[in-house]
């Protein structure tokens, strides 16, 4: 009976209990259940990538965003290798033969290149006439010369006023370039102080360019200093008792022929703005002792060919004690005869070997010591 009883009872706590599942099973699927709902969110669609990617696209970028992104920048742009100085470069350690050998060589190039600029100025022949004391101002005159050897064509014809500083900073600056390219003839902002036609010194009997006279009171075109000293001499050449003809035209830059190439107002002119002369006077010089181009020869004038030159003397050195002169040369490729430079570069080529020598004896004298020791 007993155990009858006992088999019952089992039997019906069996039937009237519930089903009890182990409590690590029930985490366990319910982790695997949320990572299943997690992949499946995560899973997107193709059209909602791009309306993702759109909406971030549409949505702006804030300020703090901007300015992390551009300190990211710098960082990267101050962590280049080209800023950083680490990219790849020969640093060569010198030694004292290595200091020899460069000033050695240094110094035979700059002598060679002095002495080669030094033959190549030589070809150049030049002819000088000074007239400062030809006749007296507001005449004319004539001198001669006799050419002493055959200078090739194209022959340059210069002036040079000696004793000139056309580089003055006072002098530079008073022109009015708004007057001289047509713009504003009423402008005279940096004319001072030669403003007005009475300021640059015009008589009454001045006319203009139109045959008008000018008026005293009026502004001056051109006005400044730098208008008021223009040469005013003129010259006519002869060979042999023969015309010789110079031509006068293209004598001025390109750019200047391009930007004064119009006068302003033809009535109170003094003087045609887009003469070539005045052109040329008007681009300044930057050393003193200015020489000006006044035309070009195109014939070769042989040795004993004898040149008159007929001077209108107008233009008076006299109140600052200066002279007037008259070049006839040609040029090569380095331009006029420049003795200065090739001298320059012997001088330069000079000191270098100079140098290197004393490195020798230098070295020399180390190496005994260390001998000896």
């Amino acid at each position: 009976m007993i155990i009858k009883n006992f088999g019952k009872n089992n039997m019906s706590n069996i039937n009237n209990e519930p089903d009890i599942i182990p409590q690590n099973n029930i985490n366990i699927n319910q982790e695997s259940s949320q990572k299943l709902n997690n992949k499946t969110k995560s899973i997107k669609t193709p059209d909602k990538e791009k309306e993702n990617e759109n909406e971030k696209e549409k949505k702006p970028q804030t300020i703090s965003e901007s300015i992390i992104d551009e300190d990211l920048e710098y960082e990267q742009i101050k962590n280049s290798r080209f800023k950083q100085q680490r990219l790849p470069a020969w640093r060569p350690v010198p030694t004292i033969l290595s200091i020899i050998i460069t000033f050695s060589s240094f110094g035979v190039a700059f002598i060679v290149i002095g002495l080669f600029i030094l033959i190549y100025a030589k070809k150049i022949k030049i002819e000088e006439i000074d007239y400062t004391n030809c006749g007296e101002i507001g005449q004319n005159c004539s001198i001669s010369i006799t050419i002493k050897e055959d200078i090739p064509k194209p022959v340059f014809v210069y002036y040079q006023l000696d004793g000139f500083f056309q580089n003055a900073r006072r002098y530079i600056k008073s022109k009015q370039v708004d007057q001289l390219t047509g713009d504003d003839p009423e402008a005279h902002d940096n004319c001072a102080p030669a403003e007005t036609n009475e300021e640059m010194g015009f008589a009454d009997t001045q006319l203009s360019i139109d045959k008008t006279p000018l008026v005293k009171s009026q502004i001056a075109i051109p006005c400044g200093l730098f208008a008021k000293t223009y040469f005013n001499d003129t010259f006519e050449f002869f060979i042999n008792g023969n015309d010789l003809t110079v031509d006068e035209t293209n004598i001025a830059f390109e750019k200047d022929r391009k930007l004064y190439d119009k006068n302003p107002d033809p009535k109170r002119q003094w003087i045609n703005i887009t003469n070539e002369h005045f052109l040329v006077w008007m681009r300044p010089s930057g050393l003193p002792d200015p020489r000006k181009l006044w035309g070009k020869i195109d014939k070769d004038l042989n040795k004993n060919d004898i040149i008159t030159i007929k001077i209108t003397n107008n233009y008076d050195v006299s109140y600052y004690e200066g002279k007037k002169k008259i070049f006839l040369s040609n040029t090569n490729n380095f331009g006029g005869k420049n003795t200065f430079l090739g001298i320059c570069y012997i001088v330069v080529g000079g000191l270098s070997l100079i140098s290197a020598i004393f490195f020798l004896i230098g070295y020399k004298i180390q190496m005994k010591k260390e001998k000896e020791l």
